[in-house]
């Protein structure tokens, strides 16, 4: 026979802090990817806007700007407006916000594990807690030579 089903409190909810430390994290690095995304003009749909004008002083860093940004063309997306950069619009944006839902839902879900974890484990601490309260209120030695007397009455 086994040594049956064991759990320690303790490490459930370590567990379950370390599970929504990773949400968090995980949907910090989300967020920054989304502004990311959108500070380099990909349209706004990954959390922001397109960074402001900035004026450089220097020729060298105008034209350096000028070969790397589209602030000729207000509000041209970043691969372009003719007909393949508006297929390739279609497909990165739909990518894009999925991707994007999918990690604030995988945030949100680990986020859910790890509380679930801290709960399980305050459950079990609670039940531990009732069990022993029980076994203390009950005296096992007679108990249990009533129950064979009981069985030793009926056996005949």
């Amino acid at each position: 026979m086994g040594d049956g089903f064991q759990s320690n409190a303790d490490t459930l909810k370590a567990e379950g802090k370390n599970f929504s430390d990773i949400a968090r994290d995980f949907h910090q690095a989300t967020t920054k990817l989304r502004n990311g995304l959108a500070a380099q003009g990909d349209g706004g749909g990954g959390g922001g806007e397109a960074p402001k004008e900035t004026t450089f002083s220097s020729v060298a860093q105008d034209a350096w700007k000028g070969l790397t940004t589209f602030s000729d063309k207000q509000g041209t997306p970043p691969w372009g407006d003719d007909e393949l950069g508006e297929k390739f619009g279609v497909v990165y944006e739909g990518l894009r916000d999925g991707m994007t839902d999918s990690m604030k839902h995988l945030a949100t879900k680990l986020d859910e594990i790890g509380r679930a974890l801290e709960r399980m484990a305050k459950n079990h601490e609670e039940n531990e807690d009732f069990t022993q309260a029980l076994i203390k209120e009950q005296k096992p030695e007679k108990q249990f030579a009533g129950e064979v007397r009981g069985l030793k009455s009926t056996a005949r």
